[in-house]
């Protein structure tokens, strides 16, 4: 990781072992899935899937998961709510 990174989980005070990963990871991306942490391009041609978060007063980070359903349970654990898979 770089020095900027480190910066930032320093003000974020002391954390888990588990959760300074996830934020290093959630900080500069690292070519495993930001949601269960398996490689992100293991379901090629179709993965890695890329999210680019795009904020007015930081750098823009980017996010990589490994598939939809990844993607999903991560946006719906940050709206706080669960994700579902419906079956028709």
């Amino acid at each position: 990781m770089n020095d900027k990174t480190d910066k930032k989980l320093e003000a974020l005070g002391p954390l888990s072992p588990g959760g300074e990963e996830y934020m290093r990871r959630y900080l500069e991306p690292d070519g495993y899935c930001l949601n269960c942490g398996r490689p992100a391009n293991q379901h090629q041609p179709v993965g890695p899937i890329t999210v680019m978060i795009a904020t007015p007063d930081e750098e823009d980070p980017v996010h990589e998961f490994c598939e939809w359903r990844c993607f999903a349970r991560w946006v719906a654990d940050a709206a706080g709510g669960w994700f579902v898979v419906g079956r028709n």
